[in-house]
């Protein structure tokens, strides 16, 4: 799925989720993806929505498998923090990282493409 600027990324991610079956699994999908996808725009792409952000999806067996990659050169490393402080929590920015990292089961950024990984079973 290919995605100019962010216009459109609700509107889509509400789709992926419902193309999926994964209702219950709503608000975290959501979460990880508007964030993901705002940091292609804003950190890969610098802004220019002329730059496509291609999201892939995969729902193996108990197991989603997600791809955000933005059209940037990439980067060398990425940290997802395991902790902010309280204040960086409020923040608007500096905190999607920590948020997908604490809504995924694994989060790796290679190059321009961010990966993620979520269980998608019953607790």
């Amino acid at each position: 799925m290919r995605l100019y600027g962010l216009e459109q990324h609700q509107r889509i991610i509400d789709g992926i989720i419902q193309e999926l079956g994964l209702e219950d699994y709503a608000f975290d999908i959501r979460l990880i993806l508007i964030e993901a996808i705002t940091n292609a725009y804003y950190h890969g792409n610098l802004s220019d929505c002329t730059k496509p952000i291609i999201v892939r999806y995969l729902l193996s067996g108990k197991r989603l498998e997600l791809q955000v990659e933005d059209s940037g050169e990439g980067t060398g490393s990425l940290v997802f923090p395991e902790t902010i402080s309280g204040d960086e929590l409020l923040d608007e920015g500096g905190r999607g990282l920590y948020l997908i990292r604490c809504f995924s089961d694994k989060a790796e950024m290679i190059r321009n493409t961010m990966y993620i990984s979520k269980c998608v079973c019953p607790s």
